[in-house]
């Protein structure tokens, strides 16, 4: 049985958490740890780890405000893959911010990619568990495309501008520079 836990930025969990993110993640889409950490100790965003049956699986974190809910990161260790846990986990995130507007980004399929084939199965993932496009993709480092996936059918994309723009400031804007572009 899936269970969802928030960890705290001192948790023992963070050396899974480091292992699996620095690996599963592209290198050019890695920020870095300590700046998530230290904006979820800003109250600005939560790690969660999943676990199965008391066995450490994954984690996923999240940036959220009262209106919407940006999973930013959703990994489980690859030894577990192909059990249905990412599925599972995304049903309780879905339950965990009900209420909230949930999204998160896919990059975009492009036969030019060389992990075009993975990028497909993500998306295929995403529809599979209720996240559909919104009909607003991001550009970010290394002009990536990112489509904007959701729950809900119709998102205001200035909702997602502003999370993003509180949870980065100013000062950390270079992390992740984007723009936002309608279809």
């Amino acid at each position: 049985m899936i269970e969802v836990r928030k960890v705290s930025t001192k948790s023992n969990d963070f050396k899974n958490i480091k292992q699996v993110y620095n690996t599963v993640f592209p290198q050019n889409e890695l920020l870095p740890l300590s700046l998530l950490r230290m904006r979820a100790q800003a109250g600005k965003a939560e790690f969660c780890s999943i676990y199965n049956e008391e066995k450490w699986v994954g984690f996923f974190y999240t940036v959220y405000n009262k209106r919407i809910a940006y999973i930013f990161f959703l990994a489980i260790d690859p030894r577990y893959h192909g059990q249905g846990l990412g599925s599972a986990t995304l049903g309780m995130l879905k339950k965990r911010y009900a209420g909230k507007i949930v999204t998160l980004s896919a990059e975009r399929p492009n036969s030019q990619a060389a992990n075009n084939e993975q990028r497909i199965r993500r998306h295929r993932f995403y529809a599979k568990n209720g996240f559909i496009k919104t009909g607003f993709y991001t550009v970010e480092k290394d002009n990536e495309k990112f489509d904007l996936l959701s729950t809900q059918p119709n998102v205001n994309p200035q909702l997602y501008q502003q999370l993003m723009d509180s949870y980065l400031t100013k000062h950390r804007r270079h992390y992740l520079p984007y723009k936002i572009i309608k279809e």
